[in-house]
């Protein structure tokens, strides 16, 4: 027989005043009950906390997949017992996502042919010259003559990988001839291909040119060393760097000590680009970057529902439709992500593009419910409203990708 509770005149946890009959506190709603909390009850309120939980999300994802816009109705005529709060809902299901799609990345790094080593001797030290030097001439940085080919410049590690290099583009096809052209910004004609090959071929093999040029072993941007000795002391060392040392870098090689350059060049000195558990430490940092941007897509997204569907007067009936919307999208993303993972690589990475279609059919279908317009001027204003949504994500997710490597 269950024993009666010995009752508080206060509320232990607010302080409230309490009379004889309050089972519970009517300000926060905790139990008046001061006896002792025998270990069995704190088993029985953590199933309870999972069932309810469990049995919220049920009827969430339940009544988000047969209904699509009828969580967001309910929520704002009241009735949001039976559902998880929103916000709630998103971060347990971007967590799902965030976490699938981070170790999708990861299998994909682990099966690429990234080799996992340190940099060799080989990797790392770059020379440079130009078509000009090639040929027994002085080396022109620039020509007015958008035809003329002699500026070109040619990265080497080795005198043979640039010998090779050069007997391929002798008898390489025009349009191999055109992309070297093109980054080079020189016209891509007859003329300037047939002057490029006769160029070419006029190039000795034993070229005294190439003896004199030594190595450079580059960081990012002008900052580079004359010796490997000196390459590899930076890379040990900048981890240590404060900010006025890596400004006294910048400084000393002649680039500018930016809040940019300064965090590439930490970037560029700390990582190894050839190293998986590198690749995968720049990757988490920007999947984090990106699902925190997500916070800031939200409201903006909004405050557009609100601009085109503007009978509904109050701002936050649209985020909260907008939280529930993309939480929706991040469930159907995850279940691709869990048969890509789990099931079959190859056909989860046919459905990504039905997934989207899916998720753009569902928008409309909710946002036809939800605000209760026609379905001509529901689908006009998809379309509407697509258009800046679609550049405010591209922007959005550029920024989180640049702020995620470089922070």
């Amino acid at each position: 027989m269950p024993r009666k509770p010995q009752k508080s005149e206060i509320c232990l946890n607010c302080n409230f005043p309490l009379r004889p009959e309050d089972n519970f506190c009517p300000n926060c709603g905790q139990e008046n009950n001061v006896r002792n909390v025998p270990a069995r009850y704190l088993i029985v309120e953590l199933f309870e906390g999972f069932y309810s939980f469990d049995t919220k999300l049920w009827n969430t994802i339940k009544a988000s997949i047969l209904k699509p816009g009828k969580i967001t109705l309910d929520y704002l005529e009241g009735k949001r017992a039976r559902y998880v709060p929103p916000l709630k809902f998103y971060l347990f299901i971007s967590f799902i996502f965030f976490l699938l799609l981070g170790k999708l990345s990861d299998n994909a790094i682990d099966s690429s042919n990234i080799n996992g080593a340190i940099l060799s001797d080989d990797d790392i030290g770059t020379m440079n010259i130009s078509l000009n030097e090639l040929l027994g001439n002085q080396k022109k940085y620039y020509s007015k003559d958008t035809n003329d080919v002699s500026s070109i410049d040619f990265e080497f590690k080795s005198k043979d990988s640039l010998l090779l290099t050069i007997k391929n583009l002798q008898n390489a096809h025009d349009s191999v001839l055109n992309k070297l052209l093109l980054s080079e910004d020189i016209d891509t004609n007859s003329i300037t291909r047939e002057n490029l090959r006769n160029a070419l071929a006029y190039i000795p093999l034993d070229n005294a040119a190439l003896d004199s040029i030594k190595p450079k072993f580059g960081i990012f941007g002008k900052v580079s060393f004359d010796t490997k000795e000196e390459y590899y002391k930076f890379k040990t060392d900048i981890q240590n760097y404060n900010k006025e040392q890596i400004d006294s870098v910048l400084l000393s090689k002649g680039e500018d000590p930016t809040w940019f350059n300064r965090q590439m060049l930490k970037k560029m000195g700390v990582y190894d680009f050839k190293s998986k558990d590198s690749i995968k430490q720049i990757t988490q940092a920007i999947l984090k970057s990106i699902s925190l941007t997500m916070f800031i897509m939200m409201p903006l997204t909004a405050i557009l529902l609100l601009l085109i569907f503007y009978r509904r007067k109050y701002y936050y009936e649209h985020l909260i439709f907008t939280i529930h919307i993309h939480t929706i999208f991040f469930i159907i993303f995850s279940l691709i992500l869990t048969i890509q993972i789990y099931i079959s690589e190859s056909f989860g990475g046919k459905l990504w593009g039905w997934s989207f279609l899916l998720c753009m059919i569902y928008l409309v279908i909710s946002l036809r419910n939800n605000y209760k317009q026609s379905w001509g001027k529901t689908i006009a204003k998809f379309i509407l409203m697509s258009i800046p949504y679609g550049i405010a994500a591209f922007i959005l997710t550029l920024f989180a990708v640049v702020y995620g490597f470089l922070a």
